[in-house]
This record gives structure tokens, sequence and C-alpha cells, in this order.
């Protein structure tokens, strides 16, 4: 039988987000979500979190928005902010130390905040995927603290294949799960990553991605996607159940 996670990141974005995932869990099939830890609306989700505690929380590491925890000076532009990958000057050099001390501060904060370890690390925008320096620093956190980092193998865990429907420049296909089910169903761990959420004038105003995340809320929520769910026998789990 097929395990799958299935995560919702940016938790803690805004409000609207934060709505849309905890529906997704409600009324769907949403295992876990991974939350970032230097946000406005960062307590709304906490309390969000605590009225469902079967929902499974991670840490979403940061180095791409908003403001960093610590004071590294190669992690921020002119504004005293993460710079964004795409505005990224390819001779940029971080700090290896600056990274990591920032995404431990982020840890240690989540910690500070849920009284309890996150599940799983997993990055906004994909840093840990796209960035040296910050992969780096991601695994040797995942190691220090012994948890799982999503689409990196660390001893003690299952490997758990990555599915990821969204491209990197938005475009999205939800029919991709629909038709390489009998794929996916092949691997014993799967997680499906994703983006649910409802609109408000935040994510409006500042992401691109937008419109796509209701798209994927009502995916999530489906009848269809429940049915599918339960035709092939899977096994709704999130990476806690990882462990070897």
């Amino acid at each position: 039988m097929v395990k799958l996670i299935v995560n919702a990141d940016d938790f803690g974005l805004c409000r609207g987000i934060n709505y849309g995932i905890v529906d997704a869990y409600k009324n769907g099939i949403l295992t876990s979500t991974t939350l970032l830890t230097n946000t406005p609306v960062l307590e709304h989700a906490i309390e969000l979190s605590s009225q469902y505690p079967g929902l499974k929380i991670g840490l979403h590491l940061n180095i791409a928005l908003g403001k960093p925890l610590t004071d590294g000076k190669s992690l921020v532009g002119e504004n005293g902010e993460f710079i964004k990958p795409r505005n990224l000057d390819p001779n940029h050099i971080y700090d290896e130390k600056e990274v990591f001390d920032e995404i431990e501060a982020q840890y240690n904060k989540f910690i500070s905040l849920m009284k309890k370890k996150p599940t799983h690390f997993d990055s906004h925008l994909f840093t840990t995927d796209s960035n040296p320096v910050m992969e780096k620093c991601a695994i040797q956190l995942a190691k220090k603290y012994n948890l799982p980092l999503r689409n990196h193998d660390i001893d003690g865990f299952h490997h758990v294949r990555f599915v990821q429907f969204r491209t990197y420049n938005g475009e999205v296909g939800l029919n991709y799960i629909y038709d390489n089910i009998e794929d996916i169903v092949k691997y014993e761990y799967t997680e499906i990553m994703s983006h649910p959420g409802y609109m408000d004038s935040y994510i409006m105003n500042t992401s691109s991605y937008n419109l796509k995340r209701l798209e994927e809320l009502d995916f999530l929520t489906s009848n269809k996607t429940k049915e599918m769910v339960e035709k092939y026998g899977i096994e709704l789990i999130s990476y806690e159940d990882v462990r070897n």
C-alpha cells in the first residue's frame, strides 16, 4: 500500500492561506503543512493549528521572504529583507555560517512557539534544491535534529518520492496527479506538495501565484480526489510516519 503525504507549503504567509490550509485538512486529503516563522500572521496560523491537533506541522525554512531572525549581512538586500531568488545577483555569495544560524534560529523559534519539534523540513521557493549553500545547511540542520528534509535522503528515514505538479514559473497541472496515479502508487512513500489557499489582499498584491491556490484547494477537497485515494488504497500519512 502506498503511503502518501499531502503537504501544504506557506502556512503563516497570510490569513487567506492559513484558512485555506486548514480547510484542505478538515475537508480534504491534506495531512500536513509547513510553517513560516517570520511573518506578521504567524500567531494566526498557530492559533488555527491549535484547533486541529491532527494537522501535522513542519518548518518551512526561509531565506527568500521577509526579514531574517538573525543579522547575517549576506542574507539580505539593501532593504534589510531576504532576497527573492528571481532577484538574486548570479555573483551573490551567501555566508554558510549566516545561513545555518538563520535557519537554526527559525527552528528554535518554532520550538518556542509550538512547544514541540517540527515533523520535517522543506523550504520556501525551493531554495534547498536550487541554492547549494542553503541545501548544505538544511541537510546539516536535518541531521543535527534528526528530522526528514523534503527531497533529500536523511539517515533513519524512509525514502520519500517527491511529486511536484506546480512548476517554478507558476504553471500548475492538477490533472498530473489523476493522469499519473498508476505511477505514483508504485512507490511506498510519496509526498505531494501543494499550495492551497483563499484569496486576500496580501496574496493578491504580493504573489503571482494567487488564484491558482483556489484551484489547488478545490483539488484537495474534491470528491474525485477522495475517490481516487480510496480506489487505490492510499494511506494518508505525515512525515512522522517515515522513520525507519
